[in-house]
């Protein structure tokens, strides 16, 4: 956890593509969220970071992805509009791989 939400703070929202750039038209929602790698950038000079998450809907050029996110004391799910080149698709293995039976 950062120091920002050690102070019971939201942490500050990644850049994302506005909701009116979105052409309700042309979105495609998902049956099932589809297990993605989002690729968040953010512009108060923090690095990238890629956060695990699902794709709720899609255009040809951006992703609605949602995410876990720090709000102040604790971690709730969000959503953003993403340019489709910071996401990519992830596997999620059965939890009963590896056991024996």
């Amino acid at each position: 956890m950062s120091g920002l939400n050690e102070r019971g703070e939201a942490e500050p929202d990644p850049v994302v593509v506005p909701d009116d750039a979105i052409d309700r038209a042309q979105v495609a929602h998902a049956n099932r969220p589809i297990p993605v790698w989002a690729r968040l950038r953010f512009d108060d000079g923090r690095p990238e970071r890629l956060e695990k998450g699902f794709a709720k809907a899609w255009t040809t050029q951006h992703v609605l992805v949602q995410v876990l996110w720090e709000l102040s004391y604790y971690r709730g799910a969000r959503h953003f509009w993403v340019e489709a080149a910071q996401v990519k698709r992830r596997a999620i293995e059965p939890q009963w791989l590896g056991r024996s039976a």
